[in-house]
């Protein structure tokens, strides 16, 4: 197993770690029947902060922990096989900015559920960082990310979930804060590969130098 296979295994353990707890906290509601959901995030209640925590850990019903999970995996896992170290505090601050975005644009007495918000923050952040940062690596993998959950872009206008209980307020959370994130974590991530012409240039100079010693 090569270094490159290694670092994808890596991140693949680590990235079902969050994965693993969100269907445990699931496993552990059904079971016991507690009615977990109930405390979800409620927009502009004071007493209710706490549902930022909860927020991308408490699912209504298993169809809506089914349709996050795979996306919540693959995302999770290029946070870890392109930042590493960093991956744990870029996670966190996900979680933790875009459930504060929704609770201050959210509805009053509304219940936001779910992984989406961070999923769409991963998706924005994966996709913006390729842009910005142009490494080959990152690049292709947030041209995958575009392929794979482009109609994302969909979730965003409100009048579409008009009479459904889909919380565009938590998807554009996560758009507004995986791009601003992208921007602030621009000098982090992998670094740019080394140009394999350059080594030849200096090869090059280095013999028109020893070529001209030798005529001089």
């Amino acid at each position: 197993m090569d270094r490159e296979q290694r670092e994808a295994l890596h991140a693949a353990i680590l990235a079902l770690l969050p994965v693993a707890a969100v269907w445990m906290v699931f496993a552990v509601d059904s079971f016991f029947a507690l009615r977990l959901p109930r405390y979800g995030l409620v927009p502009h209640d004071m007493h209710r902060l706490y549902g930022i925590c909860t927020l991308p850990f408490l699912h209504d019903g298993i169809d809506h922990l089914i349709s996050n999970t795979p996306a919540l995996f693959l995302l999770v896992f290029g946070l870890f096989l392109f930042y590493e170290q960093k991956a744990w505090t870029i996670l966190l601050s996900h979680y933790l900015i875009g459930g504060f975005i929704t609770w201050c644009m959210g509805h009053r007495d509304s219940l936001h559920v779910g992984a989406s918000g961070l999923v769409y923050a991963l998706a924005a952040f994966h996709f913006a960082s390729g842009l910005i940062r142009r490494v080959p690596r990152q690049l292709a993998f947030s041209l995958l990310v575009a392929f794979l959950y482009g109609g994302f872009v969909w979730a965003f206008f409100p009048t579409l979930y008009k009479y459904t209980y889909i919380s565009w307020e938590g998807h554009l959370s996560g758009l507004l804060t995986g791009i601003a994130l992208a921007f602030y974590y621009r000098r982090n991530g992998p670094p740019m590969p080394a140009d394999p012409f350059l080594d030849e240039d200096d090869d090059e100079d280095e013999g028109t130098d020893e070529w001209r010693n030798s005529t001089g």
